[in-house]
Protein backbone atom coordinates (compact mmCIF):
# COMPACT_ATOMS: atom_id res chain seq x y z
CA UNK A 1 0.00 0.00 0.00
CA UNK A 2 3.05 2.74 0.59
CA UNK A 3 4.23 2.10 -2.83
CA UNK A 4 1.10 3.28 -4.18
CA UNK A 5 0.79 6.43 -2.59
CA UNK A 6 4.64 6.77 -2.86
CA UNK A 7 4.70 6.34 -6.24
CA UNK A 8 5.78 9.07 -8.80
CA UNK A 9 2.97 10.13 -11.37
CA UNK A 10 4.27 9.70 -15.15
CA UNK A 11 3.92 12.93 -16.89
CA UNK A 12 1.38 11.47 -19.22
CA UNK A 13 -0.59 10.98 -16.10
CA UNK A 14 -0.48 14.06 -14.76
CA UNK A 15 -1.50 15.38 -18.66
CA UNK A 16 -4.61 12.97 -18.66
CA UNK A 17 -5.84 14.08 -15.21
CA UNK A 18 -5.67 18.25 -16.33
CA UNK A 19 -8.47 20.12 -14.89
CA UNK A 20 -10.39 22.18 -17.92
CA UNK A 21 -10.80 25.49 -17.58
CA UNK A 22 -13.91 27.52 -18.62
CA UNK A 23 -12.94 29.78 -21.36
CA UNK A 24 -14.03 33.28 -22.23
CA UNK A 25 -18.11 32.55 -23.12
CA UNK A 26 -19.94 34.43 -25.78
CA UNK A 27 -21.91 37.64 -24.43
CA UNK A 28 -25.50 37.39 -23.80
CA UNK A 29 -28.33 37.77 -25.68
CA UNK A 30 -30.97 40.23 -24.85
CA UNK A 31 -33.49 37.53 -24.04
CA UNK A 32 -30.14 35.29 -22.44
CA UNK A 33 -30.17 38.15 -19.72
CA UNK A 34 -33.32 38.42 -19.24
CA UNK A 35 -33.44 34.56 -18.85
CA UNK A 36 -30.64 35.45 -15.89
CA UNK A 37 -32.76 38.02 -14.29
CA UNK A 38 -35.52 35.74 -13.94
CA UNK A 39 -33.33 32.97 -12.80
CA UNK A 40 -31.90 35.34 -10.51
CA UNK A 41 -35.53 36.53 -9.04
CA UNK A 42 -36.08 32.90 -8.27
CA UNK A 43 -33.17 32.64 -6.75
CA UNK A 44 -33.46 35.60 -4.19
CA UNK A 45 -36.79 34.79 -3.80
CA UNK A 46 -36.26 31.17 -2.55
CA UNK A 47 -33.30 32.95 -0.15
CA UNK A 48 -35.70 34.75 1.20
CA UNK A 49 -38.45 32.58 1.85
CA UNK A 50 -35.75 29.85 2.77
CA UNK A 51 -34.04 32.38 5.60
CA UNK A 52 -30.78 31.94 4.26
CA UNK A 53 -28.09 34.28 5.02
CA UNK A 54 -24.96 33.13 2.91
CA UNK A 55 -24.27 29.82 0.29
CA UNK A 56 -21.58 28.93 -1.60
CA UNK A 57 -21.27 27.43 -5.05
CA UNK A 58 -18.54 26.89 -7.71
CA UNK A 59 -18.60 24.66 -11.04
CA UNK A 60 -16.38 22.10 -11.65
CA UNK A 61 -14.98 23.24 -14.69
CA UNK A 62 -14.39 26.75 -13.41
CA UNK A 63 -17.27 28.44 -15.41
CA UNK A 64 -19.64 31.06 -14.01
CA UNK A 65 -22.39 29.61 -12.18
CA UNK A 66 -23.74 33.18 -11.67
CA UNK A 67 -24.09 33.60 -15.76
CA UNK A 68 -25.75 30.65 -16.37
CA UNK A 69 -29.66 30.30 -16.06
CA UNK A 70 -29.76 26.77 -15.49
CA UNK A 71 -27.08 27.06 -12.84
CA UNK A 72 -28.92 29.74 -10.87
CA UNK A 73 -32.05 27.86 -10.74
CA UNK A 74 -30.29 24.60 -9.66
CA UNK A 75 -28.78 26.49 -6.82
CA UNK A 76 -32.93 28.02 -6.24
CA UNK A 77 -34.14 24.36 -6.45
CA UNK A 78 -31.06 23.31 -3.58
CA UNK A 79 -32.06 26.18 -1.08
CA UNK A 80 -35.83 25.21 -1.81
CA UNK A 81 -35.59 20.85 -1.28
CA UNK A 82 -33.01 21.79 1.66
CA UNK A 83 -35.21 24.09 3.47
CA UNK A 84 -38.02 21.86 3.05
CA UNK A 85 -36.62 18.52 4.03
CA UNK A 86 -35.03 20.74 7.62
CA UNK A 87 -38.49 21.28 8.38
CA UNK A 88 -40.24 18.21 7.35
CA UNK A 89 -37.68 15.62 8.09
CA UNK A 90 -36.45 13.36 4.74
CA UNK A 91 -39.47 11.42 3.37
CA UNK A 92 -38.48 7.44 3.55
CA UNK A 93 -35.51 8.05 5.08
CA UNK A 94 -33.85 5.12 6.74
CA UNK A 95 -35.19 5.15 10.47
CA UNK A 96 -32.74 5.26 13.60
Amino acid sequence: MRSFFTRRRTPAAAESSAVVVATDREPLTPAQLADLEVAWAELRQAVQESGVTSFHACTRDGSRWQDDPVSVRAMADTIRRTQKYTAEGIPDGPTR
